[in-house]
Protein backbone atom coordinates (compact mmCIF):
# COMPACT_ATOMS: atom_id res chain seq x y z
CA UNK A 1 0.00 0.00 0.00
CA UNK A 2 1.50 3.58 -0.92
CA UNK A 3 2.29 5.86 2.06
CA UNK A 4 0.40 8.46 3.36
CA UNK A 5 1.49 11.73 2.83
CA UNK A 6 0.16 14.97 4.55
CA UNK A 7 0.01 18.41 2.32
CA UNK A 8 -1.68 21.52 3.26
CA UNK A 9 -4.77 22.36 2.81
CA UNK A 10 -4.11 25.70 0.21
CA UNK A 11 -2.63 22.98 -2.34
CA UNK A 12 -5.69 20.71 -2.44
CA UNK A 13 -8.73 22.54 -2.21
CA UNK A 14 -10.35 20.85 -5.09
CA UNK A 15 -9.73 17.95 -3.71
CA UNK A 16 -11.01 18.43 -0.18
CA UNK A 17 -14.27 20.04 -2.21
CA UNK A 18 -14.34 16.60 -3.55
CA UNK A 19 -14.05 14.52 -0.41
CA UNK A 20 -16.93 16.96 1.37
CA UNK A 21 -19.58 16.88 -1.28
CA UNK A 22 -19.12 13.10 -1.08
CA UNK A 23 -19.55 12.88 2.43
CA UNK A 24 -22.36 15.41 2.33
CA UNK A 25 -24.36 13.24 -0.08
CA UNK A 26 -24.43 10.31 2.17
CA UNK A 27 -25.35 12.27 4.96
CA UNK A 28 -28.51 13.20 2.91
CA UNK A 29 -29.06 10.15 2.14
CA UNK A 30 -29.38 9.55 6.13
CA UNK A 31 -31.59 12.87 6.33
CA UNK A 32 -33.20 13.93 4.01
CA UNK A 33 -33.90 17.42 6.42
CA UNK A 34 -30.22 18.88 5.55
CA UNK A 35 -29.44 21.74 2.78
CA UNK A 36 -29.06 21.44 -0.90
CA UNK A 37 -25.40 22.13 -1.82
CA UNK A 38 -24.53 22.17 -5.51
CA UNK A 39 -20.65 23.91 -4.94
CA UNK A 40 -18.82 22.65 -2.18
CA UNK A 41 -15.57 24.60 -3.08
CA UNK A 42 -17.01 27.84 -1.30
CA UNK A 43 -17.08 25.52 2.11
CA UNK A 44 -13.65 24.89 1.79
CA UNK A 45 -12.24 28.01 0.08
CA UNK A 46 -11.23 29.73 3.81
CA UNK A 47 -10.06 26.93 5.70
CA UNK A 48 -7.02 26.45 7.14
CA UNK A 49 -5.76 22.35 7.50
CA UNK A 50 -4.42 19.37 5.71
CA UNK A 51 -5.25 17.18 3.39
CA UNK A 52 -3.82 13.37 3.25
CA UNK A 53 -3.27 11.81 -0.21
CA UNK A 54 -1.92 8.09 -0.81
CA UNK A 55 -0.94 6.88 -4.08
CA UNK A 56 -1.89 10.43 -5.15
CA UNK A 57 -5.31 10.19 -4.43
CA UNK A 58 -6.88 12.28 -1.52
CA UNK A 59 -8.15 10.43 0.80
CA UNK A 60 -8.55 12.83 4.11
CA UNK A 61 -8.62 16.17 5.04
CA UNK A 62 -9.19 18.09 8.43
CA UNK A 63 -9.24 22.08 8.78
CA UNK A 64 -10.28 24.32 11.82
CA UNK A 65 -8.95 27.27 13.93
CA UNK A 66 -8.07 28.14 17.22
CA UNK A 67 -10.66 30.60 18.91
CA UNK A 68 -9.35 30.91 22.73
CA UNK A 69 -8.08 28.45 23.94
CA UNK A 70 -9.47 25.84 22.13
CA UNK A 71 -8.96 24.41 18.66
CA UNK A 72 -12.68 24.48 16.51
CA UNK A 73 -13.53 22.59 13.17
CA UNK A 74 -16.95 22.72 11.99
CA UNK A 75 -19.27 21.68 9.93
CA UNK A 76 -16.81 21.61 7.22
CA UNK A 77 -14.13 20.59 9.38
CA UNK A 78 -13.55 16.61 7.84
CA UNK A 79 -14.12 14.58 5.60
CA UNK A 80 -12.61 11.49 5.07
CA UNK A 81 -13.23 8.34 2.25
CA UNK A 82 -10.15 6.65 4.38
CA UNK A 83 -11.52 7.52 8.00
CA UNK A 84 -8.07 5.90 10.04
CA UNK A 85 -6.17 8.93 7.93
CA UNK A 86 -7.83 11.52 10.01
CA UNK A 87 -5.94 10.69 13.10
CA UNK A 88 -2.76 11.22 11.36
CA UNK A 89 -3.95 14.54 10.29
CA UNK A 90 -5.52 15.55 13.87
CA UNK A 91 -1.92 14.53 15.18
CA UNK A 92 -0.28 16.95 13.35
CA UNK A 93 -2.70 19.45 13.38
CA UNK A 94 -2.85 19.04 17.17
CA UNK A 95 0.58 20.24 17.71
CA UNK A 96 0.15 23.16 15.16
CA UNK A 97 -2.68 24.27 17.62
CA UNK A 98 -0.73 24.30 20.32
CA UNK A 99 -3.78 24.01 22.96
CA UNK A 100 -5.25 21.36 25.45
CA UNK A 101 -8.91 21.85 24.05
CA UNK A 102 -10.12 20.53 20.94
CA UNK A 103 -13.95 20.93 19.36
CA UNK A 104 -15.02 18.82 16.52
CA UNK A 105 -17.99 18.78 14.80
CA UNK A 106 -18.95 15.48 12.43
CA UNK A 107 -22.02 14.17 10.63
CA UNK A 108 -24.20 12.03 12.89
CA UNK A 109 -24.56 9.44 10.64
CA UNK A 110 -20.93 9.08 9.77
CA UNK A 111 -19.52 6.03 12.06
CA UNK A 112 -16.56 5.61 11.02
CA UNK A 113 -15.29 9.37 11.75
CA UNK A 114 -17.19 9.57 14.91
CA UNK A 115 -15.27 5.95 15.86
CA UNK A 116 -11.94 7.89 14.58
CA UNK A 117 -12.45 10.30 17.34
CA UNK A 118 -13.45 8.31 19.86
CA UNK A 119 -10.17 6.82 19.53
CA UNK A 120 -8.33 9.78 19.60
CA UNK A 121 -10.22 10.23 23.17
CA UNK A 122 -12.84 12.57 22.49
CA UNK A 123 -15.96 11.88 23.52
CA UNK A 124 -19.70 13.62 22.71
CA UNK A 125 -20.61 16.95 24.18
CA UNK A 126 -23.57 18.19 22.30
CA UNK A 127 -26.27 17.41 19.55
CA UNK A 128 -27.62 19.59 16.52
CA UNK A 129 -30.86 18.30 15.34
CA UNK A 130 -33.67 18.44 13.11
CA UNK A 131 -37.30 17.32 13.04
CA UNK A 132 -40.45 18.00 10.61
CA UNK A 133 -42.88 20.58 11.59
CA UNK A 134 -46.41 19.43 11.85
CA UNK A 135 -50.04 20.62 12.74
CA UNK A 136 -50.35 21.43 16.53
CA UNK A 137 -52.19 18.38 18.81
CA UNK A 138 -54.43 19.61 21.71
CA UNK A 139 -52.12 19.47 24.84
CA UNK A 140 -54.45 19.41 27.49
CA UNK A 141 -52.16 20.62 29.70
CA UNK A 142 -54.41 22.84 31.36
CA UNK A 143 -53.27 25.63 30.98
CA UNK A 144 -52.75 27.86 27.58
CA UNK A 145 -49.64 28.58 25.30
CA UNK A 146 -49.56 32.39 23.85
CA UNK A 147 -47.12 34.81 22.23
CA UNK A 148 -44.94 36.15 24.33
CA UNK A 149 -44.53 40.41 25.06
CA UNK A 150 -42.01 42.88 25.84
CA UNK A 151 -44.21 42.05 29.27
CA UNK A 152 -42.32 38.74 29.63
CA UNK A 153 -38.67 40.46 29.54
CA UNK A 154 -38.42 39.73 32.96
CA UNK A 155 -39.48 36.34 32.66
CA UNK A 156 -37.28 35.47 29.56
CA UNK A 157 -34.42 36.52 31.32
CA UNK A 158 -35.11 34.35 34.61
CA UNK A 159 -36.02 31.38 32.03
CA UNK A 160 -32.42 31.86 30.59
CA UNK A 161 -30.58 31.97 33.97
CA UNK A 162 -32.39 28.48 35.04
CA UNK A 163 -31.23 27.22 31.82
CA UNK A 164 -27.23 27.95 32.83
CA UNK A 165 -27.71 27.18 36.05
CA UNK A 166 -28.80 23.39 35.13
CA UNK A 167 -25.61 23.71 32.33
CA UNK A 168 -23.42 24.91 35.13
CA UNK A 169 -24.68 21.73 37.30
CA UNK A 170 -23.53 18.27 37.32
CA UNK A 171 -23.09 15.85 35.76
CA UNK A 172 -23.23 18.84 32.33
CA UNK A 173 -19.79 21.30 34.44
CA UNK A 174 -20.33 23.84 31.30
CA UNK A 175 -17.85 25.77 33.00
CA UNK A 176 -19.97 29.16 32.07
CA UNK A 177 -20.22 31.98 34.43
CA UNK A 178 -23.68 33.24 35.26
CA UNK A 179 -24.89 36.21 34.15
CA UNK A 180 -25.65 38.83 36.01
CA UNK A 181 -29.61 39.76 35.82
CA UNK A 182 -28.92 43.09 33.94
CA UNK A 183 -26.89 40.88 31.20
CA UNK A 184 -29.93 38.52 31.22
CA UNK A 185 -32.23 41.35 30.73
CA UNK A 186 -29.47 42.80 28.02
CA UNK A 187 -29.51 39.58 26.16
CA UNK A 188 -33.12 39.28 25.64
CA UNK A 189 -33.85 42.81 25.03
CA UNK A 190 -34.06 43.03 21.42
CA UNK A 191 -36.71 40.18 21.46
CA UNK A 192 -39.55 41.90 20.61
CA UNK A 193 -38.40 44.84 19.10
CA UNK A 194 -40.52 43.81 16.27
CA UNK A 195 -36.94 42.69 13.93
CA UNK A 196 -38.09 39.73 12.27
CA UNK A 197 -35.19 37.15 13.77
CA UNK A 198 -37.51 35.93 16.39
CA UNK A 199 -40.82 34.51 17.75
CA UNK A 200 -41.48 34.45 21.00
CA UNK A 201 -43.80 32.05 22.88
CA UNK A 202 -45.39 31.89 26.39
CA UNK A 203 -47.09 29.09 28.70
CA UNK A 204 -48.96 29.91 31.26
CA UNK A 205 -50.36 27.41 34.15
CA UNK A 206 -52.51 28.28 37.24
CA UNK A 207 -52.50 32.12 36.15
CA UNK A 208 -48.64 32.21 35.87
CA UNK A 209 -45.67 32.28 33.71
CA UNK A 210 -44.51 28.09 33.94
CA UNK A 211 -42.21 28.43 30.92
CA UNK A 212 -41.23 29.39 27.22
CA UNK A 213 -40.05 28.79 23.86
CA UNK A 214 -38.12 31.16 21.14
CA UNK A 215 -37.95 30.40 17.78
CA UNK A 216 -35.19 31.87 15.66
CA UNK A 217 -34.82 32.56 11.72
CA UNK A 218 -31.61 31.09 11.52
CA UNK A 219 -29.85 31.99 8.08
CA UNK A 220 -29.05 29.21 5.71
CA UNK A 221 -26.35 28.89 3.90
CA UNK A 222 -24.01 26.17 5.45
CA UNK A 223 -24.17 22.52 5.55
CA UNK A 224 -26.66 22.50 8.47
CA UNK A 225 -29.50 24.39 7.79
CA UNK A 226 -31.99 23.47 5.13
CA UNK A 227 -34.22 25.64 3.38
CA UNK A 228 -37.55 26.72 4.78
CA UNK A 229 -36.33 26.07 8.52
CA UNK A 230 -37.14 27.69 11.85
CA UNK A 231 -34.33 26.87 14.63
CA UNK A 232 -35.76 25.95 17.89
CA UNK A 233 -33.17 28.21 19.97
CA UNK A 234 -34.19 28.17 23.56
CA UNK A 235 -37.19 26.61 25.67
CA UNK A 236 -37.37 25.93 29.36
CA UNK A 237 -39.81 24.97 31.80
CA UNK A 238 -39.95 26.18 35.70
CA UNK A 239 -38.56 23.50 37.90
CA UNK A 240 -41.42 22.94 40.22
CA UNK A 241 -43.84 22.61 37.06
CA UNK A 242 -42.19 20.09 35.13
CA UNK A 243 -43.99 16.96 34.55
CA UNK A 244 -47.52 18.28 34.21
CA UNK A 245 -47.32 19.28 30.16
CA UNK A 246 -45.76 22.00 29.71
CA UNK A 247 -43.12 21.39 27.73
CA UNK A 248 -45.42 18.84 25.77
CA UNK A 249 -47.41 21.45 24.74
CA UNK A 250 -44.98 24.23 24.07
CA UNK A 251 -43.49 21.51 22.00
CA UNK A 252 -46.50 20.88 20.01
CA UNK A 253 -47.63 24.73 19.52
CA UNK A 254 -44.12 25.70 18.38
CA UNK A 255 -44.12 23.02 15.85
CA UNK A 256 -47.45 23.71 14.83
CA UNK A 257 -46.91 27.24 14.61
CA UNK A 258 -44.00 26.58 12.07
CA UNK A 259 -46.05 24.21 10.49
CA UNK A 260 -48.72 26.59 9.59
CA UNK A 261 -46.54 29.19 8.63
CA UNK A 262 -44.89 27.48 6.12
CA UNK A 263 -41.64 25.94 7.91
CA UNK A 264 -40.65 22.61 6.96
CA UNK A 265 -38.69 21.87 9.39
CA UNK A 266 -37.35 22.46 12.80
CA UNK A 267 -33.74 22.30 14.12
CA UNK A 268 -32.56 22.85 17.46
CA UNK A 269 -29.07 21.67 19.68
CA UNK A 270 -28.86 20.20 22.73
CA UNK A 271 -25.95 19.14 25.40
CA UNK A 272 -25.48 15.51 25.34
CA UNK A 273 -24.19 15.94 29.23
CA UNK A 274 -28.04 17.67 29.75
CA UNK A 275 -29.78 15.10 31.11
CA UNK A 276 -33.41 16.75 30.93
CA UNK A 277 -32.69 18.14 27.31
CA UNK A 278 -30.88 14.71 25.61
CA UNK A 279 -34.06 12.90 27.03
CA UNK A 280 -36.62 15.55 26.02
CA UNK A 281 -35.69 16.41 22.23
CA UNK A 282 -35.41 13.03 21.02
CA UNK A 283 -38.43 11.54 22.24
CA UNK A 284 -39.74 14.69 20.48
CA UNK A 285 -38.63 13.24 17.30
CA UNK A 286 -35.75 15.57 16.59
CA UNK A 287 -33.00 13.02 15.07
CA UNK A 288 -29.32 14.22 14.93
CA UNK A 289 -27.88 16.10 12.32
CA UNK A 290 -24.07 16.41 13.84
CA UNK A 291 -22.79 15.93 16.55
CA UNK A 292 -20.04 18.37 18.90
CA UNK A 293 -17.17 16.32 19.97
CA UNK A 294 -14.90 17.41 22.45
CA UNK A 295 -11.36 16.85 24.43
CA UNK A 296 -9.64 18.33 26.64
CA UNK A 297 -6.30 17.49 27.32
CA UNK A 298 -5.05 17.56 31.45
Amino acid sequence: MPKLEIHPLSELRGEAAALLAERFERQRAAEPLLPEVDDFAPHVAGLDGLVATRGGTAVAYLAGAVEGDTAWTRFAGCAAKEAEAVRDLFAVMAERWQVSRFQVVVPGSDLELVDVFFRLAFGCQAFWAVRETEPAEPSGFGGRVRPGTSADHEAAASFDEDLMRLQAASPSFSGMSMPTRAESLEEWADTWDGQDAFVHFVAELDGAVAGHALLYRRPEGDLRVPEGNIDLAHAEVREELRGRGVGLALTAHVLGWAHDHGYRSMTTDWRSVNLLSSRFWPRRGFRPQYLRLYRAVP
